[in-house]
Parts: C-alpha cells; sequence; structure tokens
C-alpha cells in the first residue's frame, strides 16, 4: 500500500511538473514571442523548472524533461529540423535548475533541501546562478549543432536576461498569488 502511494504521488508530482512547464511555456509565448537564435526577454519556462524542483525534489526530472522536450517540439519549433540536437538542448535546459543547485549545495552556500530555511534572496541567488548556466549550456549545444546562425553576444544577452527576468517573475507571482489563493480556499 505504502509503494503504490508512492507511485501515484510520484506521477501527481511529475504531471504537475510538466503542466508548470508547459504553462510558462504557452505564456511566454502568448506575452513575448520566442525565436531560438536569439531567445525572449520573458523566459517563464526557467521559473516554472526551478519552482518544481524546489517544491519536489528531483524526483520531477522526468516531468520536466518530457515537458521540454515537448514544448520545444510543439510550441516552439525551434530545433531547426534537428530533433536530435533540439532534444539534447531540452534535456540540458531541464537539467539546468538541478544541476545549479547541486553545484550551490556542495559548494555549502544554500542547502535548498529544506524549504523552510530558505528566503528569497536565496531563490534569487539560485535563479541567476541557474541563467547563467543554463545560457552557456544552450549556447554551447547550439553552437555546436550548426543548424542555428547563432550570435554569441545576442544570444547570451537576450539568454541572460530572458531567463533572469522569467525566473524572478514566476517565482515572485507565485510567492505573491500562492498565499491568497491557500487563505481563500481556507474560507
Amino acid at each position: 500500500m505504502y509503494r503504490m502511494k508512492n507511485y501515484k504521488d510520484l506521477t501527481i508530482n511529475n504531471l504537475i511538473a510538466f503542466m508548470a512547464v508547459f504553462l510558462a511555456s504557452i505564456l511566454m509565448i502568448n506575452l513575448s514571442g520566442y525565436d531560438v537564435e536569439i531567445g525572449t526577454y520573458l523566459y517563464l519556462p526557467i521559473g516554472a523548472k526551478i519552482l518544481v524542483f524546489l517544491l519536489f525534489g528531483r524526483h520531477v526530472l522526468p516531468g520536466v524533461m518530457v515537458s521540454c522536450i515537448f514544448c520545444g517540439v510543439v510550441l516552439f519549433n525551434s530545433w531547426g529540423g534537428n530533433f536530435e540536437w533540439g532534444a539534447f538542448g531540452a534535456i540540458m535546459g531541464a537539467i539546468a535548475p538541478l544541476a545549479s543547485m547541486w553545484i550551490i549545495e556542495k559548494l555549502t552556500l544554500i542547502n535548498y533541501s529544506g524549504l523552510e530555511n530558505i528566503n528569497f534572496r536565496h531563490i534569487l541567488f539560485l535563479i541567476f546562478f541557474t541563467a547563467i548556466f543554463h545560457s552557456l549550456t544552450r549556447f554551447a549545444i547550439y553552437a555546436k549543432s550548426e543548424v542555428f546562425s547563432i550570435n554569441p553576444v545576442d544570444f547570451l544577452g537576450h539568454y541572460l536576461v530572458g531567463d533572469m527576468i522569467g525566473g524572478i517573475v514566476v517565482i515572485w507571482t507565485i510567492l505573491k498569488i500562492l498565499p491568497f489563493i491557500v487563505s481563500a480556499a481556507r474560507a
């Protein structure tokens, strides 16, 4: 019985992670558009990825990865017909927040496993660090693929700023809206 509940929770958490990244991607496209060669100044999916990893841990990586690949193929059509490079880029985009959290924890700066000890400054640092890591890995992958015509300055500038703003917007909005939803549900 315990094992069945564990699988059920894991499945539900992965579905929530999938939907969070998917909805952030749809919202981003409607608000600011997206072009793989230059990015966007409002990359909301990075905030959704960070948020679900903070809430559910690394166990939602499959849901995040599937959502990243699905969004890249269906919503963004962003791989120039090269599914292998696109899927690799999507997987690295899903792993970037986890890798950032792991690096920060190994440097003993912040421990993200206990949310009760985290404040917004810790999350802000994670957003900035993830934005740098995510942007550099995307640049390396897309430049190596020879599918895209990438200007390094434009690419890195747009991706860095977009990841930072998108991460802050998603997490700040959830932190401000969630208390109202919870208090309305209790009433």
